[in-house]
């Protein structure tokens, strides 16, 4: 691999998206607020006088995707003095986007006594 491709891996792997920040603006509001601002939750859990509200959230798009790639040609040529035909291989990357295919990242707000005292976020890399 050529060191100008090298130097390029770490600047590629800077652009990798984070998940987003767990938004705590929530702790200290009331239940009515939270689900007047988030909808209507997706679970709802009840223990020991807790209540957690459980919210599906978005999933985590995956950054830029450099991919290895081995390649095959074959190629013919002719021209003013003779003709011929050549075969090559090479190894390269192949640079695209990531798709949305991570798990979505569930973010419970946990309460007691009708406020929010708390706010978690479930699954691999949702932070």
């Amino acid at each position: 691999m050529r060191p100008a491709a090298l130097a390029l891996l770490p600047l590629l792997a800077a652009c990798a998206q984070a998940p987003p920040p767990v938004d705590t603006s929530w702790v200290g509001r009331s239940e009515a607020e939270l689900v007047a601002g988030l909808g209507v939750p997706n679970r709802v859990y009840e223990a020991e006088g807790r209540r957690v509200l459980a919210y599906d959230g978005p999933a985590v798009a995956s950054g830029p995707v450099v991919t290895p790639s081995i390649g095959l040609g074959v190629g013919r040529w002719s021209g003013g003095w003779g003709s011929g035909v050549g075969f090559g291989t090479g190894l390269g990357l192949g640079f695209g986007s990531g798709a949305a295919t991570a798990a979505p990242c569930p973010t419970n707000y946990e309460l007691r006594d009708g406020r929010v005292i708390g706010v978690t976020r479930q699954g691999a890399g949702c932070g």
